[in-house]
C-alpha cells in the first residue's frame, strides 16, 4: 500500500505538480524525462526519509512560460525557491538523467545547501571521445535500444512504447519540449566539467554498464571530477538503474547515505 500523495504547490506563482511520502530528513528526487511519477524506488526510500518528487517546470502538471527558464541555471533556483517553500533544510538531492544534471549544477554552486548528492546516470558533461546520444532524433524503438539493457522487455515497451496512448500525447509531447529546450542535439554544459571541483558534499555516482544514451565514461568523468566521490557501475542496466533494477538501487543509495552521514564532516 503506498503512502504517498499528490499535490499541486505554487512556487513564485508557478504551478508545480508535486509527489511525497515517507517521514524522516528531506530527500528530494529530480527526476528522468521518461519516468515521471512516484515509482517503486521513491516508496522505498520514504520507509527513512521524506521523499519529494517535483515534476520538473514545462512538463504535465507544472507547466510554465519557458522565457522563465533560458538556462539550467533557472532551474536550480526554481528548485532553490521550492525548498524555502517546503522548508526543506539541506536535503539529500537524488538526480536522474536530466536531473542529474540539475542536480550537479546545483551542487556546484551551493554545496553547502545539501546533505548528500546521488547522480543516477546524469546527462551534463560533454566527453568528446563518448558523446550522449541525441535522444530527441531517435524513434521509439531507437530510444529503447539505448535506453535499456534489455530493449524488448515488457519494462521497456510499458516506458516507451511505438505509439503513447491518447491520454499521455500532451504528457511526452511537453516533456520533450522541456528536454529539447535544454539538450538539443547537444545535452551538456561545456564548461562543467572544469568546475566540479567545487562540488563539496558528499557525492555517490550510480551508472549502468549498458547506458547507450550516456555512456559510461561520464560517469568515470563524474566520479574523477568530484572529490572522493564514490562510483557504483551495475551489469546488465542502461540507462534507468533506478527504474530497472530499483531493489539494488534503492540499497546502494541508503547504504551510501549512512555511511556518509556517520563520518565526521
Amino acid at each position: 500500500m503506498t503512502s504517498h500523495k499528490e499535490e499541486t504547490i505554487k512556487i513564485q506563482g508557478r504551478s508545480v505538480r508535486l509527489f511525497r511520502g515517507g517521514d524522516g530528513p528531506p530527500l528530494l528526487f529530480l527526476h528522468d524525462t521518461f519516468c515521471l511519477s512516484w515509482l517503486p524506488i521513491h516508496e522505498s526510500l520514504s520507509a527513512n526519509y521524506e521523499v519529494f518528487v517535483p515534476i520538473h517546470p514545462g512538463c504535465a502538471g507544472s507547466e510554465s512560460d519557458f522565457e522563465q527558464f533560458a538556462e539550467i541555471e533557472d532551474i536550480v533556483f526554481h528548485y532553490l525557491d521550492l525548498c524555502e517553500s517546503l522548508h526543506l533544510q539541506r536535503p539529500v538531492v537524488v538526480g536522474a538523467s536530466f536531473g542529474g544534471w540539475i542536480a550537479v549544477e546545483w551542487a556546484m554552486r551551493y554545496s553547502r545547501m545539501l546533505r548528500g548528492l546521488v547522480l543516477v546516470d546524469a546527462l551534463g558533461l560533454r566527453v568528446p571521445k563518448a558523446p550522449a546520444a541525441d535522444i530527441l532524433s531517435l524513434d521509439p524503438a531507437a530510444a529503447r535500444q539505448v535506453i535499456f539493457a534489455d530493449p524488448s522487455s515488457a519494462l521497456a515497451l510499458g516506458i516507451i512504447p511505438d505509439a503513447p496512448k491518447p491520454e499521455d500525447v500532451v504528457s511526452v509531447l511537453l516533456v520533450r519540449q522541456t528536454l529539447a529546450r535544454f539538450a538539443w542535439q547537444f545535452p551538456d554544459n561545456p564548461g562543467l566539467h572544469r568546475y566540479l571541483y567545487r562540488v563539496k558534499v558528499p557525492t555517490l555516482v550510480i551508472w549502468g554498464e549498458d547506458d547507450g544514451f550516456v555512456p559510461i565514461a561520464h560517469g568515470q568523468a563524474y566520479h574523477e571530477g568530484i572529490a572522493k566521490a564514490e562510483l557504483v557501475v551495475l551489469p546488465d542496466c542502461g540507462h534507468l538503474p533506478h527504474v530497472e533494477q530499483p531493489a539494488l538501487c534503492q540499497k546502494i543509495v541508503l547504504d551510501f547515505l549512512r555511511k556518509s552521514e556517520s563520518e565526521p564532516a
